[in-house]
């Protein structure tokens, strides 16, 4: 009989060596997670079908049977799920085979009791980073969104704060050049808060008058103004119990800024003409692409509401920063918008991707989607090509240099990384082949992939 669902992580471990079986239980008890134990391949394959685990510990040879039924049966079970093998001596180019099949670490035996602890503490560490990673991007890859996905590590960690931070209650300062997707940032946040159900309200600061941005923002009772025909509700108001985002904050006249300031310590706001103040529940996220410190120097902007604003900061980074994001970010646009105008559009060539690798998109991921936009419409083919290319990018961008100019600027760390995920990806994830077109050994090759984080 199934047993019922568990909560949080946990760990299996099959073993059909009883008295191993127990020690290494025992090992791993002082983990606070949950472990069970199986005693053959079919007894672990049945524990996986009950429970999704986090972590499966398996020996790799079980009589007649092999842990690459463990395997095969957790990774088809949870996919995020991380595999550690126990092998003998002399089974290194078993474990190599696991290894390529999925299996993240194996241990030779007579095994390490501190090894074991700290290779399946490592592995709940990466599997709840996946977990958390895969939830966050399912819930923001709507199209408008795919701008802060990727697989650039600035980007990861960009998602792992913004998980950390969601469900609190502290301000964010998002910073970042214009188009790097900082709304969409914001939005982010706010869906993974527990303010996801009530309203998220976007008011952009640039170039409204001060009398203007405080009406948007506080409201206004009829007769507050000329033209004030109306009672009218403000942002914070028709927030409450959501997020307000402010767009372009550093350009905030200094008069609205005290007042917008005391609304944040306070919790409560006025509207303008009337004495009545009303209580709100907001949680404020800002975003400039302006240097805000030295907006504060120059007293264009109050330190005051600088520091209450910057309670987390997340900066954005520029896609210059991210090339090895262009690809993921063109084939995502590339779906979306031929199913959107109905073009039979289903692929970029090598040539038209090197372009658009190589620009240096001044307007970031919202220049990006504009350009694969342009690029679809117009396109002549079901493969875009450098002859669809926008005339700012231009076939000079893919003939013009030698095919390692693209790589000057980056660092070497940068450059080695992108060269491995490539070449992983050529290969399907084969790394002993991969290792062989690298010129390295396997032993170096997966010790840059943990180092990378690939």
């Amino acid at each position: 009989m199934s047993k019922s669902p568990e909560v949080g992580p946990a760990v299996l471990l099959v073993d059909d060596d009883d008295a191993l079986r127990n020690t290494l239980l025992e090992a791993l008890e002082s983990l606070d997670v949950d472990v069970e134990g199986a005693a053959s391949v079919d007894e672990g394959k049945e524990r996986i079908q009950e429970r999704e685990f986090a972590v499966v510990v398996t020996d790799l040879v079980m009589g007649d049977r092999d842990g690459f039924e463990i395997l095969a049966a957790a990774k088809e079970r949870a996919p995020h799920c991380r595999i550690v093998f126990l092998t003998g001596h002399g089974s290194r180019e078993v474990a190599v085979r696991a290894m390529q099949q999925g299996a993240s670490y194996y241990i030779e035996k007579p095994i390490d009791l501190r090894e074991l602890r700290t290779k399946v503490e490592k592995c709940l560490g990466e599997h709840a980073r996946d977990v958390d990673y895969h939830a966050l991007r399912e819930r923001v890859a709507a199209e408008d969104e795919a701008s802060i996905l990727g697989k650039d590590p600035k980007m990861i960690r960009l998602l792992e704060v913004i998980r950390q931070i969601a469900p609190t209650q502290a301000s964010v300062l998002i910073t970042g050049e214009s188009g790097t997707g900082k709304e969409l940032v914001a939005r982010a946040v706010h869906r993974m808060s527990d303010r996801c159900e009530k309203p998220f309200v976007a008011l952009n600061c640039g170039g409204l008058a001060e009398g203007t941005i405080e009406s948007e923002l506080f409201g206004h009772v009829k007769g507050a103004f000329t033209g004030a025909l109306h009672d009218r509700e403000g942002k914070f108001e028709f927030a409450d119990g959501g997020t307000l985002f402010l767009d372009e904050v550093g350009e905030m006249p200094l008069q609205t800024q005290v007042k917008f300031l005391r609304v944040l310590e306070e919790r409560d706001v006025a509207r303008l003409g009337s004495n009545k103040s009303r209580t709100v529940d907001v949680r404020v996220v800002a975003a400039t692409n302006a240097d805000l410190e030295q907006k504060v120097q120059d007293q264009e902007f109050r330190s005051d509401l600088y520091f209450r604003l910057k309670v987390v900061r997340l900066d954005l980074p520029p896609l210059r920063e991210r090339s090895s994001d262009i690809k993921i970010l063109v084939d995502h646009f590339l779906t979306s918008f031929a199913e959107r105008y109905g073009k039979d559009v289903d692929s970029i060539d090598r040539d038209a991707m090197v372009g658009l690798v190589r620009y240096d998109w001044p307007g970031n991921v919202r220049e990006l989607r504009n350009a694969v936009e342009s690029m679809v419409v117009r396109a002549r083919g079901n493969i875009l090509t450098v002859q669809d290319l926008p005339p700012e990018i231009g076939v000079t961008q893919v003939t013009e240099h030698d095919g390692w100019d693209f790589l000057a600027g980056k660092s070497s760390d940068e450059v080695e990384r992108n060269h491995i995920r490539v070449t992983l990806e050529m290969t399907d994830g084969n790394r002993v082949r991969a290792a062989s077109l690298l010129g390295i050994s396997e032993r170096t090759l997966y010790r840059k992939i943990r180092d990378y984080d690939l």
